[in-house]
This record gives structure tokens, C-alpha cells and sequence, in this order.
């Protein structure tokens, strides 16, 4: 699969992982410590040809990923379940199998300018929130849409960001 975006990881096992599935530019981060010299570099390749953040489905992944969203808006993102890139106690892209990572490229998500409808009331009404069942359901709604699994506040933040509708949920 060729990729004409450069695909931002965390690290060199990101990294190497991926040059095994896709043909396509990777840049390492080196995780949440990223210096401003790399984020230059990928203001400036988000300008030539784009990039797609993906990140590893852990607590700094969405860090880094959250770093690199203040400062490029417009970048395109890829998201991979825990439950796919799980090894043992680890979790990152470089533990997922081929299929999954092929599947998160294949359903990048862009900002969508879009404005959402949904309200914490919506959320609440589909008892995406106080109730027993409500992080399942988002979690199936983040796979559904190509998102990252999250608290009901992240989830809400990322539907305004995709666009995502009422009538969707």
C-alpha cells in the first residue's frame, strides 16, 4: 500500500513496523518530548503533501497526538483499538498485526469543518454517559467511526472535530 502523506509515529519500532506493510515517508516523534525542530518539520510536510498522525493507542500516543492537533488542526489522523495493539503489558502500532494497521490507514479521519450537533444531552440520551453500559457504547461508536476509544467528554470532542451528527449516533 502507498501512502502520499507522511505517517507520524512515536518511535523507531513504529517506524520499522510499518515499512514492513506500507510504502510511504515515516517521521519519528520520539514521543511526547518532541522537539520543535521536528514540529517544524511537519508543519512543513503537512503543507507539501499532508500528514496522518497515528500514534499509539496509550495515554502519551493521544498526549503527542493532542500536541500535534494544537499546532496542525488539519492533520489527518489514524486510529488503532488498544485491543489490537496489545502485546503482554505493552501496547503500541508496533504490536498490531498487519490487517489492523492496513484497516486504521484505510480509514483516516480528516477534520470535518462541519459543525457537530451533539450535545452532552445527546450523549446522555443514548446512554453514552451515566450509565452501566455507556463506555461499550462509545467504544463501538469510536471503532464505527474511526476514532479513538476515550472518556465521554474525549468522544464528544471528536465528534465536533469529524463532524459527526446526531442522526449518526
Amino acid at each position: 500500500m502507498k501512502i502520499k502523506e507522511s505517517i507520524v509515529v512515536e518511535g523507531r519500532h513504529d517506524e520499522a513496523r510499518l515499512k514492513e506493510i506500507v510504502d510511504a515517508h515515516i517521521v519519528i516523534t520520539s514521543g511526547e518530548n518532541m522537539s520543535q525542530q521536528t514540529l517544524k518539520q511537519l508543519k512543513e510536510l503537512n503543507e507539501l503533501h499532508g500528514i496522518i498522525i497515528f500514534s499509539d493507542p496509550d495515554n502519551p500516543g493521544k498526549r503527542l497526538r493532542q500536541k500535534i492537533l494544537n499546532e496542525i488542526p488539519n492533520a489527518k489522523q489514524a486510529f488503532l483499538a488498544q485491543s489490537v495493539a496489545r502485546h503482554k503489558r505493552k501496547v503500541g502500532i508496533e504490536h498490531a498485526s498487519k490487517e489492523a494497521i492496513l484497516e486504521a490507514l484505510q480509514h483516516v479521519v480528516e477534520p470535518n469543518l462541519d459543525k457537530s450537533d451533539i450535545t452532552m444531552n445527546d450523549l446522555m440520551e443514548h446512554q453514552l454517559i451515566y450509565h452501566p453500559d455507556a463506555a461499550q457504547k462509545r467504544q463501538i461508536l469510536a471503532h464505527k467511526y474511526h476514532m479513538s476509544e476515550g472518556n465521554a467528554k474525549q468522544f464528544l470532542k471528536q465528534c465536533h472535530l469529524f463532524g459527526i451528527q446526531k442522526k449518526d449516533l
